[in-house]
């Protein structure tokens, strides 16, 4: 049926395609020859109107009165002046002269002036004798009207004039007569041309109503076999509505049902005696839609605006004739028939569909929602597995400062060794969940690369020693100062560095370095740890980085983990915009890649106050640091709600030399604040009834300890919401499980302005010693010149703006070089530096200013301690 509805439409459109090309075809030669006829007409009137006769009768004329005048002048030349006789034969040529020349200047206005020349095209040509004639007549006529002895006096010089003008008028006047002729010869050829082409247009005129004749006949011949055709397609089409699953439902412009399909009365109930002549609103619309059906019918009769119809399929309800409603699939197409536009609607009974869609819509619900509690339940077991595990890793160091035995000392070793490794993999999970709930938070600090890659690989020197493998560092390319995640970016790297010594025996391992492209101010650089370990089957290289995935070909496992580090790895660096991969050669070697782009830090100082200003503690807090008592012991408030921890936490400090008092929630930790002035407060962040955000921000709020210390202790590797802190008043955080060395340092690192005094040692020969315990001397080397390097930099920047008055870039520049100092012992230097930070917040400029004068000479003996020390 298709196909010939097809070929009947083929048919009918090259039909009126051909009809409309005949009738285009005699319009235009109907056209033509009106267009040609009237053409014809106006060049006949032309040629009535144009004063060719009165031109040549004209020119005549002139050059006869030319004529005339030159013989006027002549006798009057020849006649000579009687005296005192007016009525003398050479006064009378005067006068004669005179009238001569009058009736040559009337006739020369007559023809320069008038518009025969330009009715006949001729103007230019005349223009030369137009101005030749005016120069005449310009220089005559004041002779001409002066006195008859004057005039006798210029006679020879008039007559050479006017013989002069007699040439020029003969050769202008045969001139202008001939391009006269030529311009009716054109004319009158141009009227035979149009005679032609009216000719011709008759002659195609007639040709085309004759074609026409024979296409009349051949089209009734082709109307006959169209309604042979159509009669064959309506009966097909009637089979095809009346067998269709679908409803099919006609109505007119007037919503009258004109036609209603044997699908329509299984659906809806009426038959089709019943459904035609009825409207379709009263008929299957629901009574709560018929308001905007009817609305949407009016609107579409005054405007044309179609909302429903031809616009796809839909889902609306409908209505039977019992009154039940049930969902349907709706489709409203229009058309043009010969009673007008009429709408046909296909409707689908989508009840047991809409019914099998809400299954697997509650299926999927509920999976996702167990997903969700899986991955909850995951997450907060990792965070509470850390609390007890704080306990437990605190007290085996407790433990560890009394007298044991060698037996004891070992088992201590094992147990710490498997706590710390139970911690590495509840980290690795809550990794994962914190990863997949899109909670990770990525910081923007300065990067400087070569340090950052020599601090990740020398600590896990000594494990490479263990396999007799080497560890190398090749930077291929020089880098600019960068901004990213170094924590991120190092979690990556040296969980690379760690499979790869894992997997590698008596070889090496190279981490490398290289710049890709720059693009603005990002740069794309490429880190590879290459190993010549055991290599990584094909096979098994494009899931090496799925979780729980643990790619050991041994029959015993020859390394320990959850198989999570490497998924992880390509979480963050998604995270960051970059990708993971590996390249192996079963049996000689892997090589894992990262490609991450880095933001190109601008100014160094302003990297360093955007680098440090979500570290820095509120200004209002930093006096309150500097009057911590000199004797170092501090009086702490802990508040946790977790027994062990509790305990455990009074133990350190108290071993530190630090007084503390114990609550036991939040609640009772600000009652206790806001009556006693402790110097720092450890606060639990998950404690129920109160948690520790909204503890501290009441602590904050009033009371004796408004003022205090507020340090987070948190079973989160690294809190997200860093925005909490400075909104709660929290000045930093600790991460459980917490070590002595870890409380101790966080204890006195802001408050180490005020312990070290101008007689403090220039270095700290204990932290100089724990650095050479951890380094090897190249690396402790390395790590000493870059301190060096770096604190230049610092006190450059610091001597460019300690003249200006103190600000938070100066604050952040002397934090960061504080920072550095006491990380490498430099403990004068980081007193001097750390009490100028102090003093910028407070907004002293002249104690600025006098710190500031002594700085260069304190970083010079520091440096020759340094240099003494290496």
């Amino acid at each position: 049926m298709k196909p010939l509805s097809r070929r009947l439409l083929s048919r009918s459109l090259r039909a009126r395609g051909l009809r409309a090309l005949v009738a285009f075809l005699i319009s235009f030669a109907l056209g033509a020859i009106v267009v040609l006829s009237l053409e014809l007409r106006a060049e006949l009137r032309t040629l009535q109107e144009e004063p060719v006769d009165s031109l040549q009768w004209n020119v005549t004329q002139l050059e006869l009165d030319v004529v005339r005048l030159e013989a006027a002048v002549a006798l009057a030349q020849a006649q000579a002046p009687a005296q005192a006789d007016p009525q003398s034969q050479a006064q009378v040529s005067l006068t004669e002269l005179r009238k001569r020349f009058d009736l040559f200047y009337n006739r020369a206005g007559t023809v320069t002036q008038g518009t025969m020349f330009a009715q006949l095209g001729l103007l230019e040509a005349v223009l030369p004798l137009k101005a030749r004639m005016q120069g005449f007549l310009d220089s005559t006529t004041p002779l001409i009207d002066g006195t008859d002895v004057d005039l006798r006096a210029a006679l020879p010089q008039i007559l050479a004039s006017v013989g002069a003008l007699r040439q020029d008028m003969r050769v202008m006047s045969i001139k202008v007569i001939d391009m006269n002729a030529a311009l009716q010869d054109s004319r009158r050829t141009g009227l035979s041309d149009i005679l032609q082409m009216i000719a011709i247009a008759s002659v195609a005129l007639i040709v085309l109503l004759l074609g026409l004749l024979g296409l009349v006949a051949t089209l009734n011949r082709q109307a006959a076999r169209r309604a042979r055709e159509v009669k064959r397609i309506t009966s097909r089409l009637e089979a095809t509505v009346g067998t269709s699953l679908d409803a099919v439902v006609v109505a007119g412009m007037d919503g009258l049902v004109i036609d209603f399909n044997a699908a329509a009365e299984r659906i809806f109930g009426y038959t089709c005696a019943e459904a035609i002549g009825q409207p379709l609103g009263t008929l299957i619309v629901p009574p709560h839609h018929r308001a905007m059906h009817d609305a949407g019918m009016v609107r579409m009769k005054a405007t044309g605006v179609k909302h429903v119809v031809d616009s796809g399929r839909m889902r609306m309800t409908a209505m039977r004739k019992s009154g039940a409603e049930f969902p349907c699939e709706l489709s409203i197409a229009s058309n043009d028939s010969p009673d007008g536009m009429i709408f046909i609607a296909y409707l689908r009974d989508i009840s047991d569909a809409q019914q099998a869609e809400a299954a697997l819509v509650a299926a999927r619900d509920e999976a996702q929602g167990a997903e969700r509690t899986k991955s909850n339940f995951i997450a907060v077991m990792s965070h509470e597995m850390r609390t007890p595990l704080n306990g437990v890793i605190a007290a085996l160091e407790i433990i560890g400062r009394t007298s044991l035995d060698a037996k004891q000392a070992r088992f201590l070793g094992l147990a710490r060794s498997s706590s710390k490794q139970l911690l590495r993999h509840v980290n690795d999970v809550l990794d994962i969940s914190r990863i997949d709930a899109g909670f990770v938070a990525l910081a923007e600090d300065r990067l400087d690369l070569p340090a950052l890659l020599a601090t990740l690989v020398d600590p896990l020197r000594p494990a490479a020693a263990q396999k007799n493998t080497q560890i190398a560092v090749q930077l291929l390319s020089d880098f600019p100062p960068l901004r990213g995640d170094p924590f991120r970016l190092g979690q990556i790297l040296q969980n690379f560095i760690s499979n790869a010594i894992k997997f590698t025996e008596d070889g090496t391992v190279t981490l490398e370095a290289e710049m890709q492209q720059i693009k603005g101010d990002q740069a794309e650089i490429e880190f590879r740890v290459i190993d010549s370990g055991i290599g990584i089957l094909e096979a098994d290289q494009d899931r090496i980085f799925d979780d729980f995935v643990m790619v050991d070909p041994s029959f015993g496992r020859t390394g320990e983990g959850t198989g999570l580090g490497l998924g992880i790895s390509r979480r963050l660096a998604r995270a960051m915009d970059g990708e993971v991969g590996v390249e192996s050669t079963w049996g000689a070697g892997s090589c894992f890649w990262l490609r991450v782009p880095l933001t190109v830090a601008g100014d160094v100082a302003a990297n360093r106050a955007v680098t440090l200003a979500s570290n820095l503690p509120a200004p209002n807090l930093l006096a309150p640091l500097l009057a911590v008592a000199t004797s170092g012991a501090l009086d702490i408030l802990v508040v946790e709600d977790n027994e062990t921890n509790r305990i455990v936490l009074e133990e350190m400090l108290r071993h530190l030399g630090h007084k503390v008092t114990l609550a036991m929630d939040g609640g009772e930790g600000v009652v206790a604040a806001r009556a006693h002035p402790f110097d720092v407060v450890l606060m639990d962040l998950s404690m129920p009834l109160m948690d520790g955000w909204t503890a501290a921000a009441l602590i904050r709020s009033e009371g004796a300890s408004r003022s205090s210390r507020i340090i987070a202790v948190t079973a989160h590797a690294r809190p997200d919401r860093m925005d909490r802190f400075a909104e709660s008043g929290i000045d930093s955080w600790l991460t459980k499980p917490l070590s002595t060395r870890d409380l101790a340092a966080a204890l006195t690192f802001d408050t180490g302005a005020a312990l070290a005094g101008p007689d403090a040692p220039l270095m700290d020969m204990d932290r100089m010693a724990e650095l050479a315990q951890i380094a090897e001397p190249q690396a402790l080397a390395r790590l000493l010149a870059q301190f060096q390097t770096n604190m230049d930099g610092i006190l450059d920047s610091i001597d460019a703006h300690a003249a200006a008055a103190p600000s938070a870039s100066l604050a952040a520049t002397c934090h960061e070089g504080a920072g550095a100092a006491a990380v490498i012992g430099a403990t004068r230097l980081h007193a001097h530096l750390a009490r100028m930070e102090a003093l910028c917040h407070a907004g002293n400029r002249t104690a600025v200013l006098a710190d500031h004068a002594g700085l260069r000479a304190l970083w010079d003996a520091t440096r020759a301690a340094l240099l003494a020390q290496a």
